[in-house]
């Protein structure tokens, strides 16, 4: 007699939520707009601006790190390691070290003129207040010692919840992102922006040479008359 072939049933797998492809954003870096840095700057420097007047210290420490972190679009983590001999301010000087940064690259980072003023000033605030500057000494250092990454990012959180303009997964990298954006659209040199954010790959930096929302918003504005 002739054999049938034997059919082999497979178990059907049903697709499930977590099989099917996750939406993909093509929205770019998540970042603030140049009013929102703006109002975040004001912020934090009218709270030191009182604290001083209050002699208190926290809002003075604060507007250090935000004045950093948005002059120079360096990484929270390098922010709360700075040293004070990372500090290049001399005369004819306005650097500072990154000491370790990503993958462990060493580099340093142009600062504006306003901010190496704002760094002597606070380099003297902390001698006022009896904490060392030492070559090696953190720049910022609290009631528990040197700061750490998370604090930075708490004490940005808080001022973000104050504007109301804080998101989940919208905080401390996005002043990075911000700067970015903003020093890419002054001139449009990539270049630059590779240099500042110390990019090994010019193809990491490429994502800011996208148009920005607030290029957008200009060109849509009044469209049809």
């Amino acid at each position: 007699m002739e054999q049938r072939a034997q059919v082999i049933k497979l178990p059907i797998r049903r697709r499930t939520a977590e099989d099917r492809p996750k939406p993909r954003s093509i929205d770019g870096p998540r970042y603030f707009n140049s009013q929102q840095i703006r109002l975040l700057r004001k912020t934090v420097r009218d709270a030191a601006e009182l604290d001083h007047f209050k002699d208190k210290v926290t809002a003075i420490r604060e507007w250090m790190a935000i004045d950093i972190l948005t002059s120079t679009g360096v990484r929270v983590s390098e922010c709360a390691n700075l040293r004070c001999g990372d500090l290049e301010i001399g005369y004819a000087q306005n650097k500072i070290f990154i000491r370790d940064g990503k993958n462990h690259i060493a580099a340093h980072v142009l600062i504006p003129q306003s901010l190496k003023l704002h760094l002597k000033q606070f380099l003297k605030w902390k001698q006022d207040h009896g904490e060392p500057t030492g070559k090696d000494d953190h720049l910022f250092i609290g009631q528990r010692g040197a700061w750490t990454a998370q604090a930075v990012q708490q004490l940005l959180k808080k001022y973000l919840r104050q504007l109301n303009i804080y998101e989940i997964g919208k905080s401390v990298h996005s002043l990075r992102h911000s700067y970015a954006v903003e020093l890419y659209s002054k001139e449009k040199d990539l270049r630059a922006v590779q240099k500042q954010l110390r990019h090994v790959s010019i193809s990491s930096t490429m994502i800011y040479a996208d148009v920005s929302d607030e290029e957008i918003s200009e060109q849509v504005d009044d469209l049809w008359g």
